[in-house]
């Protein structure tokens, strides 16, 4: 199984090559080339799936993996040897977009570039694919610790969201306090005053009971009717 994946990575590593060569290294015509190269190959060994996806892969995350080589390296990615720009995709493909481990991904793509390359080519590669492996672990403990930092600034303002509402409140139940002293000094129940009782005898009119009612609460407010007669009632009988 070992052996057949170095080999589709080789067969993989062909199809990339010579569609950089061809100047064709977009992830349309990348895919075109790839279909060709399942159908018709000069290899001893056609691409078979494993180097199709691979392929695939790299097509998928061209331009990010290009971006990679191009923060990561000294030289910028147009300066690098055609060989070692196909190998950093290839191998920067797989440990970032397909999970592999950095020293397999080291120790496989050596020796694909001590074969066809030299050995300043391997340590360059492998400085730029621990570069990778360090970046996505510093990525993915800050995506862990974000969630908790989030957390814990939400949790430190809820108290001071309470305080400012007992504050708030504080101060309404004394502005109420203050109100009902100044109008019933010495009392802590609101009285209710003559302009009150005014303001509602006055709205009664409005309700069709007109000056019947007023009368009405005239002549029974006092404790003996006889004491408020009529004035000319009080004529006839001293006559």
């Amino acid at each position: 199984m070992a052996r057949h994946l170095e080999t589709q990575r080789r067969r993989a590593l062909d199809v990339v090559f010579e569609a950089e060569q061809k100047d064709i290294l977009v992830p349309g015509l990348l895919r075109e080339l790839l279909a060709e190269r399942q159908e018709v190959s000069t290899a001893q060994v056609p691409i078979q799936a494993a180097g199709a996806d691979l392929v695939n892969l790299v097509a998928d995350h061209l331009y990010d993996l290009d971006g990679m080589i191009e923060d990561y390296s000294a030289w910028g990615l147009r300066r690098l040897a055609s060989l070692d720009r196909c190998v950093l995709r290839l191998g920067l493909a797989e440990i970032c977009f397909a999970g592999l481990q950095v020293a397999v991904a080291v120790k496989e793509y050596s020796a694909i570039v001590r074969e066809l390359g030299d050995e300043k080519s391997i340590r360059f590669i492998t400085a730029i694919f621990n570069r990778a492996g360090k970046e996505m672990k510093a990525d993915a403990a800050e995506a862990v610790s974000a969630p908790e930092e989030l957390t814990a600034a939400d949790a430190s303002a809820l108290p001071e969201a309470t305080s400012v509402s007992d504050s708030a409140m504080e101060s309404s139940e004394r502005s109420t306090d203050a109100d009902v002293s100044a109008r019933n000094p010495g009392s802590t129940e609101p009285s209710v005053s003559e302009s009150t009782v005014s303001t509602s005898h006055d709205s009664s009119a409005g309700d069709g009971l007109g000056d019947a009612e007023s009368n009405y609460s005239f002549v029974s407010s006092g404790d003996d009717a006889n004491d408020e007669l009529p004035v000319d009632q009080s004529i006839d009988e001293e006559k």
